[in-house]
C-alpha cells in the first residue's frame, strides 16, 4: 500500500539556504510548460532526486519512495484536480496537490524552489494528459460494452456466472457486510472483470465508488448497468447518480480553474484542465 508524504530530511542547513537563492531560471522557464511528456518526466526525476527516488513514472500513476527506499508513495495522475507550488515547510520548498478522492491535500517536499515550480509545471502536465486518456478509455469501453450487453439482454437463458467470479461476489458481499469498503470495492472490481454482465454486481460497484468519491468510476459502472437492465425500477435513479456524479467532477475541476484570492496568496494554483503546452 503505497503511502502519502514523509519529510525527509537532508543534512546541511547552508546547503540548502544556497539552494532556496538560486533562481527559478535555473531550472524551468517561469510559466513554461514541459513540450511533452518525455520532458516532464524528465522535470519529475531531475526535481526529486536529490530526496527521493522515482519507483515508477507512467501515463497515469507516479510512484516513488525515498531515497533509502524505505518509504513509499503514490500518486494517480488522472484523479489530480489543482496543484499548488509556492509553499514552505520544514525549510523546504513544497508542491501540493489534491487528489479529488480524498479530503485534503498532499505534498512533496522538494530542495529548491526552482525544482519545486518544475515539478508542478510538470506534475500539471502529466495530470492532463492522465485525466485525458481516462476519459477516452472509458468511452471506448463504454462502447464495447453495449455490444456486449444488447446480447446479453437477447440471451435466453441468460448466462451463468462462472465459479471464479462467484467467489468475488461471496467475497464483495462480506466485505459490504463487514463494512470493509475498500475490500467490497476491489472483489466487484475483480468480480465484474470476469463476469462484466451481472447488473448487481455493476450497480454495487458503481455505488460503493461514488460512495468514495471515485466519480469517474462510478459514472462508468453505473452506466455499465443501465446498458444492462435499462428498464428497471431504479433506472432513473441510477440517471440521477450519474448526473450527481458528473456535477461534482465538473465542480471540482472547476474549483480549480478560478482559486481564491487566499489560495492565490499561497502560491500558484494551476488547473490540469487547462491546454497543456
Amino acid at each position: 500500500m503505497y503511502r502519502q508524504n514523509l519529510f525527509v530530511r537532508s543534512a546541511g542547513t547552508m546547503l540548502v539556504a544556497l539552494f532556496l537563492l538560486l533562481p527559478v531560471s535555473s531550472f524551468a522557464k517561469k510559466d513554461q510548460g514541459p513540450a511533452d511528456q518525455a520532458e516532464a518526466q524528465k522535470w519529475i526525476t531531475n526535481a526529486t532526486k536529490r530526496m527521493y527516488k522515482i519507483d515508477q513514472l507512467n501515463a497515469q500513476y507516479l510512484l516513488y519512495s525515498t531515497a533509502r527506499g524505505n518509504v513509499h508513495f503514490g500518486v494517480a495522475l488522472a484523479r489530480i484536480s489543482s496543484i499548488r507550488a509556492g509553499g514552505i515547510r520544514d525549510g523546504y520548498p513544497t508542491v501540493a496537490w489534491r487528489d479529488y478522492t480524498r479530503d485534503k491535500d498532499e505534498d512533496i517536499l522538494l530542495f529548491t524552489r526552482g525544482r519545486a515550480e518544475s515539478f508542478a509545471a510538470a506534475l500539471e502536465y502529466l495530470a492532463t494528459q492522465a485525466r485525458a486518456q481516462v476519459v477516452a478509455q472509458q468511452e471506448a469501453e463504454l462502447q464495447q460494452f453495449r455490444a456486449q450487453a444488447q446480447a446479453w439482454r437477447g440471451a435466453t437463458p441468460k448466462p451463468t456466472m462462472p465459479e471464479s467470479a462467484r467467489e468475488h461476489q461471496v467475497l464483495a458481499e462480506y466485505a459490504f457486510k463487514e463494512r470493509e469498503t475498500e475490500k467490497a470495492i476491489h472483489e466487484y472490481e475483480a468480480a465484474v472483470a470476469l463476469f462484466p454482465t451481472w447488473p448487481e454486481g455493476q450497480f454495487n460497484l458503481a455505488t460503493l465508488a461514488g460512495e468514495q468519491k471515485d466519480f469517474d468510476t462510478a459514472i462508468l459502472h453505473m452506466k455499465e448497468y443501465l446498458e444492462l437492465v435499462p428498464d428497471s425500477t431504479d433506472a432513473q435513479a441510477a440517471k440521477d447518480s450519474i448526473i450527481i456524479w458528473k456535477d461534482r467532477l465538473n465542480s471540482l475541476f472547476a474549483s480549480s480553474a478560478n482559486p481564491s484570492s487566499d489560495e492565490g496568496k499561497k502560491g500558484a494554483f494551476m488547473s490540469v484542465s487547462r491546454k497543456s503546452k
